[in-house]
């Protein structure tokens, strides 16, 4: 029951429950009994300082009244019962009522429904006049009075379960008076449904009901505020010229709708100003705790969101800002700076690992090394993601193969070469590093060092699997051996065939010899084969290749073995996986080549703006035309380009690509249209 119904409970328990007890006294002993009547009716801490009869009822002073586990109650100077049989007149004098949102039991009010049933009042009526209230909400050691109110008057019936009531009141802020009213109803299923109304509220009355260190409400109103409680909570609500502040920034002219459900809030768009620059919110959370917690606590969700929006506050030059929650654990941001070089276009994915709901792995074009090459978004699409970007440098136009580490769901797919990758482990902790490919053929006694893993043209010997692709491309002095599984250790294998690759063959399980190798197998040979990464990569869920690294430990690092080394100080579109320091993963594309709206960044320069938006390692992936970001947008079902590709603002085809996928519910207060069917895209022209 939420505030204003539960202080209509708890005065019809006083009252009903003074009815209960048959009399009335000054005397300490008789007052004693009766407050001790009272208590047993209705669970509830009852205390009066005098009670005395009265016209058809009793007067009581020094009135105090209060749930067991104290999270709600009012004390009241005056308080005067008339009784006309079931029905109870209620007039309440400057009470103080207290809320505790922490402290909240959900079973309270059904106590005390359940006492006054055993005592025979359950079908008591109630009428109540409030003059000159006050509310004070608990925030914090020191209780503080943070609204008024006046002209309550409703009734209350406890037929029902929950009971049935209708109120009306004034919330008074600076001498204005703003009406609010509230009834239950039976809902269509048969349920009791609570619904509440208000025109206009003002935020600036309501922001003193959160702490300082959150978002707090400094001005403007929410109008049209509707909400049914029932089976299903529902409500929404407009933001008119609100402001707030967040930490040490000011958002101003905010005006939007909000909508808000059990456990979530959301809106379509919400605009404003944040300090000077324009700025828009749009998406929804679903992490909320009951009974309007998260006011005091927060949510992570919308910790997330603050700390993504005060990070890109502080950006010199700021111009524009858009925040989104696109999933649980998974903020987007886009925002524009003013640089002296010429603008530039950020955007930002934000995700928290410690998200259950949230996964993170990666996707190959045509789901193998060798292909035509596919789009970032495709990819997206067609596995069902909620978020990602482009991944590896490979070779474009041609094998479109990449260069680097690829694992997806588990298992190592290409091997790893002297260059940075990006390992995500089952707990979603992420490691930058470099990572070398370690193996052993053995054949007889004689052992050959394997050096690479679905990589082609095949190096000394390279292990061969099915994720390669459908035929190993022709290649001038190479073998190829077909394997079986041998025993089930998995390790042995007996040798199934031994081809030279003059022409196409097809792919199977094996390992390719290269020029310089004498071919030491013969079918039905059996082998023993093992490899590895070094690090070991045993508990990894994904990893991609890349480079170079751009951070280690907050500072600028100069890679050794950074790919395309002559793009270091050229200005163009970049793209970087960045850590934070509570392991929060950045995914960051700059925009480039648009002279009107971003000009792109040197690799030094994107390093300072990933450590200004608090990361302290990150590692860059394939830059250029192929800078990618996908997400699901506000009201979308599945991920589009967030970005602006420079390829005359065409999505390349790349290789390979990291994303993230969201098992938690579908977004419902602002629920998107259906996904669209993934259909063939026409390859590339060579």
């Amino acid at each position: 029951m939420t505030g204003p119904a539960r202080s209509l409970a708890l005065i019809a328990a006083i009252a009903i429950g003074a009815a209960a007890a048959g009399f009335a006294a000054r005397a300490p002993i008789e007052r004693s009994l009766l407050l001790w009547s009272a208590r047993a009716a209705t669970g509830l801490v009852i205390e009066a300082d005098a009670v005395a009869p009265a016209a058809g009822g009793y007067e009581l002073d020094g009135v105090s009244v209060h749930t067991v586990g104290g999270a709600g109650g009012f004390d009241a100077p005056r308080a005067l019962v008339a009784l006309h049989g079931h029905a109870i007149d209620v007039d309440l004098q400057s009470p103080n009522f207290v809320f505790d949102p922490d402290r909240v039991r959900g079973d309270e009010t059904h106590r005390v429904g359940d006492s006054l049933a055993r005592i025979g009042m359950a079908d008591a009526t109630l009428s109540l006049h409030v003059r000159d209230g006050s509310m004070t909400v608990i925030s914090g050691v020191v209780p503080e009075p943070v609204l008024a109110f006046g002209a309550v008057a409703g009734t209350l019936d406890w037929r029902g379960d929950p009971p049935d009531f209708a109120v009306t009141f004034d919330l008074i802020d600076g001498g204005t008076h703003y009406p609010v009213a509230g009834h239950s109803a039976a809902s269509i299923e048969g349920a009791r449904q609570t619904s509440w109304t208000a025109a206009a509220l003002p935020l600036h009355a309501l922001g003193a009901f959160v702490p300082p260190a959150a978002l707090t409400p400094t001005g403007g109103f929410v109008r049209d505020l509707e909400v049914d409680d029932g089976p299903t909570l529902h409500a929404t609500a407009v933001l008119d010229d609100a402001s707030a502040t967040l930490g040490s920034h000011v958002l101003a002219h905010l005006h939007g709708p909000l909508g808000f459900d059990f456990g979530g809030v959301g809106s379509r768009g919400i605009a404003g100003l944040l300090d000077r620059a324009r700025f828009e919110t749009a998406g929804e959370v679903h992490d909320l705790p009951p009974h309007f917690g998260w006011l005091w606590g927060g949510s992570n969700d919308l910790r997330s969101l603050g700390a993504l929006t005060q990070a890109i506050a502080g950006e010199p030059n700021l111009q524009s800002v858009r925040i989104e929650a696109t999933a649980p654990g998974l903020q987007y941001g886009q925002y524009a700076l003013g640089t002296d070089h010429g603008p530039l276009a950020v955007t930002v994915l934000s995700a928290d690992p410690r998200e259950p709901t949230l996964r993170f792995d990666t996707a190959l074009a045509e789901d193998h090394v060798i292909s035509g090459g596919e789009r970032t978004s495709a990819m997206g699409l067609r596995t069902g993601a909620v978020a990602g970007v482009n991944g590896d440098y490979f070779d474009i136009g041609r094998t479109y193969q990449p260069q680097g580490l690829l694992m997806r769901a588990g298992e190592l797919i290409r091997g790893p070469v002297d260059r940075a990758a990006l390992a995500i482990d089952r707990t979603n902790r992420v490691t930058i590093g470099e990572f070398r490919l370690r193996g052993t053929l053995r054949v007889g006694d004689r052992s050959l060092p394997v050096t690479q893993l679905n990589d082609w043209p095949c190096g000394d010997v390279t292990v061969i699997t099915p994720a390669f692709g459908k035929m190993l491309p022709p290649a001038t002095n190479t073998t190829f051996a077909s394997l079986d599984p041998y025993g089930n250790d998995g390790k042995h294998f007996r040798v199934i065939d031994v081809a030279r690759t003059d022409a196409p063959l097809p792919v199977s399980f094996g390992v390719a010899f290269g020029p310089r190798v004498t071919v030491p197998l013969r079918p039905n040979d059996v082998v023993e084969l093992t490899y590895r990464t070094e690090p070991p990569l045993e508990h990894a869920v994904a990893a991609i290749g890349g480079g170079p690294i751009l951070l280690k430990n907050g500072q600028w690092y100069e890679d050794p073995h950074a790919p395309a080394p002559d793009e270091r100080n050229y200005r163009w579109p970049v793209i970087a996986l960045a850590r934070q320091a509570d392991d929060h993963l950045l995914l960051v594309a700059v925009d480039g080549r648009h002279p009107e709206r971003s000009v792109g960044m040197m690799r030094p320069e994107f390093a300072e703006l990933l450590r200004r938006l608090g990361s302290v390692d990150a590692m860059a992936l394939d830059s250029g035309g192929s800078v990618t970001l996908v997400s699901r947008a506000t009201g979308d079902a599945s991920v589009t380009v967030r970005n602006v590709p420079s390829d005359n603002s065409a999505e390349r085809w790349v290789s390979d690509a990291l994303f993230l996928y969201s098992s938690a519910r579908a977004p419902s207060i602002v629920p998107p249209a259906a996904a669209p069917t993934p259909v063939p895209e026409p390859r590339p022209t060579p």
